[in-house]
């Protein structure tokens, strides 16, 4: 029955702020998704950056989202299990969208790949913002966060 629990997703289609947080469907390396391949118009606009972190520490990310993205796939990849990161989303009006943890994508792998799809229209442009929080890090660790935008 544990087993089970911990299986399963903590994020499935939440609906938080105007916004829906499910674990990603895509792929993370910029390539075509399902639904992309299907329409060749979706293009995908990687934002990437990396840093490393400590036990304790917040880093903040701010990226511009341009008009007409559908929905956004993020991944925060820090490669090792062994350390746990968590990501806080902020929409560019500041309104929380969600903490989420390396779990909440449905596996422990050392990365929280997660999209967000807005509940209608199109997701908020404008800067929004990724708070990188070192939860358990033994001494530093590297991470990766990429930002694709679906049109």
């Amino acid at each position: 029955m544990v087993v089970a629990l911990l299986a399963t997703p903590v994020v499935s289609a939440e609906n938080t702020n105007g916004y829906k947080v499910r674990p990603s469907i895509g792929n993370a390396s910029g390539g075509n998704t399902s639904a992309d391949a299907i329409n060749p118009l979706n293009v995908i606009t990687p934002l990437t950056v990396s840093n490393s972190i400590i036990q304790g520490q917040t880093i903040r990310h701010q990226f511009n989202i341009g008009s007409g993205v559908r929905w956004l796939e993020v991944n925060l990849d820090w490669i090792s299990s062994s350390d746990s990161l968590a990501l806080t989303v902020y929409t560019p009006g500041w309104a929380k969208v969600g903490t989420y943890h390396d779990i909440d994508d449905g596996v422990i792998d050392g990365k929280i790949h997660i999209d967000i799809i807005p509940n209608s229209g199109y997701v908020e442009q404008g800067a929004w913002t990724f708070d990188v929080y070192g939860e358990r890090v033994a001494t530093q660790r590297t991470y990766y966060l990429d930002v694709y935008q679906h049109y």
